[in-house]
Formats: C-alpha cells, sequence, structure tokens
C-alpha cells in the first residue's frame, strides 16, 4: 500500500466530514476509503477516528496527525503543479555533457540565442571527450559522435559527421601531394584516438574500400589541437568537416584524396530513458537541430 493512499484518504475523511463525502472527492468507494484508513491506523497503531452512527471526530492523535497530512498533502500538490509547469514552460537548470571540441565550436554558440529564448532556464555544460554515464552524472542530455554502444538511452540523429583528410598548402608544396590511399604512408600523419580504427585510415573510393597504417609525430585526442597542427603544416589529419569547413574554404588547409572518403559517423543527442523528455530536454534539442540545420551549416559549400 502506498502511505500515500492512507494520508489522502484520512483527510479527506476529516475535510469533508463523511467517508461517503470523502469517496466523492476521491473517485473511490465508500469501502476502499474505508479500508485505506483502517489499514493506516493499523500501521500507525493508534485510533485516528472516533466513529459513530451519527457522527465523526478525531481523536487526540488524529488530531496531530492531520496536520502533519495536510501539510504533507499541501507539498505534494505544489510539487505536481510546479512539476506541470516545468513541462509546460521550460524552466529550471538544464545539465548537458558534450564533447570537448565540438561542443566549443558548435554547441556553446548555440547557448545565447536559446537563454535569450528561454529566460527562465540555465545551461550546465561539462565538456569531456568521454562518454559518462548520464544517470550516475545527474545529466539531463548529452551529445555523442560515433558509434553508439547498447544502452537504454533515448537517442535523437542531429546530423552526419563527414571525415575528410586534409593539410596545409605549406605541407603540401614541401611533401607533395599523396595520389592513392597507400601514399599516406609515407607521410607525417597526424594521429588521433578519436578514430574508431585508431591508427589504420580507412577510405572507401570506386573501386573499394583501402585501409593504411599511418604514422607521425603528434597525436591528441583533441579536433581543435589536431586541426591547429594541421595549419601548421605539421602533417595531414583526418578530421570532420565540423571542425576544418572554414580553413578548407578559406584554402588555409587543402583536401586531399578528394576521390576517397573516409566513412561518416552520426551526431546524436541522448537522454535517459526512465523518464520522459522533459520539455528543457525537448528546447534545447531542438534548438541546437535548428541551429545545425538539415544540412549542416558547416557542410554547407564543401
Amino acid at each position: 500500500m502506498d502511505p500515500l493512499d492512507g494520508i489522502a484518504a484520512f483527510a479527506r475523511v476529516v475535510d469533508s466530514g463523511s467517508f461517503s463525502a470523502a469517496a466523492d472527492r476521491l473517485g473511490i468507494s465508500k469501502s476502499a476509503v474505508s479500508a485505506h484508513v483502517q489499514r493506516l491506523e493499523q500501521r500507525l497503531g493508534i485510533r485516528l477516528l472516533n466513529r459513530t452512527t451519527r457522527r465523526l471526530s478525531m481523536t487526540e492523535a488524529g488530531a496531530a496527525y492531520y496536520r502533519h497530512c495536510a501539510r504533507i498533502l499541501a507539498e505534494a500538490e505544489a510539487a505536481e503543479q510546479e512539476a506541470s509547469a516545468l513541462q509546460r514552460e521550460p524552466r529550471g537548470t538544464i545539465r548537458i555533457s558534450a564533447p570537448d571540441s565540438f561542443g566549443w565550436m558548435h554547441v556553446a554558440p548555440a547557448v545565447p540565442e536559446f537563454l535569450r529564448r528561454y529566460p527562465e532556464l540555465s545551461v550546465d555544460i561539462a565538456m569531456s571527450p568521454a562518454h559518462v554515464s548520464l544517470v550516475d552524472e545527474g545529466l539531463d542530455l548529452a551529445i555523442r559522435i560515433g558509434v553508439l554502444q547498447d544502452s537504454p538511452l533515448v537517442v535523437r540523429k542531429l546530423a552526419p559527421s563527414r571525415l575528410v583528410a586534409c593539410a596545409a598548402p605549406a605541407y603540401l608544396d614541401k611533401h607533395g601531394m599523396p595520389r592513392e590511399p597507400g601514399d599516406l604512408a609515407r607521410h607525417n600523419c597526424l594521429c588521433t584516438s578519436l578514430l574508431p580504427w585508431g591508427d589504420e585510415w580507412r577510405l572507401a573510393g570506386k573501386i573499394g574500400e583501402a585501409r593504411v597504417a599511418v604514422g607521425g609525430s603528434f597525436r591528441s585526442n583533441n579536433a581543435e589541437m589536431l586541426r591547429v597542427a594541421a595549419l601548421d603544416g605539421i602533417g595531414i589529419a583526418l578530421l570532420p568537416t565540423w571542425a576544418v569547413a572554414e580553413p578548407l574554404r578559406t584554402g588555409a588547409l587543402r583536401r586531399v584524396l578528394n576521390a576517397w572518403e573516409p566513412p561518416a559517423s552520426t551526431i546524436y543527442a541522448v537522454y535517459p530513458s526512465n523518464r520522459l523528455m522533459s520539455m528543457k530536454v525537448r528546447a534545447f534539442v531542438d534548438h541546437l537541430a535548428r541551429c545545425i540545420g538539415r544540412t549542416p551549416y558547416w557542410d554547407e559549400g564543401l
């Protein structure tokens, strides 16, 4: 038995003055109200109500207990109203986890407009390259890139994450342009643990897939650091277009092996499935999706 059932039944009997009136208010039978109150008295080990054929009154213990019950029910009703209001108008704090580079470059810029649109909300973003537990960390939402492990999380696709091989013109002028995937083995390649296949780069072309073991003088798990290294002419990088779109447009970086395309991954929004998606989470995911666009804005013109 839910303890609140007994508390609610007892309080409504006192408020209404009878079991019949309490049953009408609660929408249950008179016998059910009587059973709730009786089980409550048994659980407490005290009599709460004096029952006669003509009148109903509280015992001394019942009067003291009623004061607490009234406060509990009022607070429960207020909590229910507040939760309902949260569903109607987003408010409170939304806690988000995002990959560090993507978070800095594409999630953070979307926040100011979101806060102007929803002034009752605040945003708490934790940047991390690791996939943290949403439940353990008390997070409402996570932005993730790549292959997702089987989990009870609910997933919404936000955008594709395309990879391109690229290098600075100064590097290519000095070391030459690779003409086929196998040439990468003779170049200084910027390695990263961000790729699911590690240091064996994979590229797909008209004749099939090529796999090339690469190596180089620089390694990082941060896309921004790899972009800086590529811009400085250190070597060839395999990076997502969301990280290098602007230098590709300006010519600060040049694509290599244009006929070969690395496998794309996906950018997702994920949230726990053990509760309904709240209005604040839905509002942020919808806003971020609008900011990115049906065709990601960073891929336009590439």
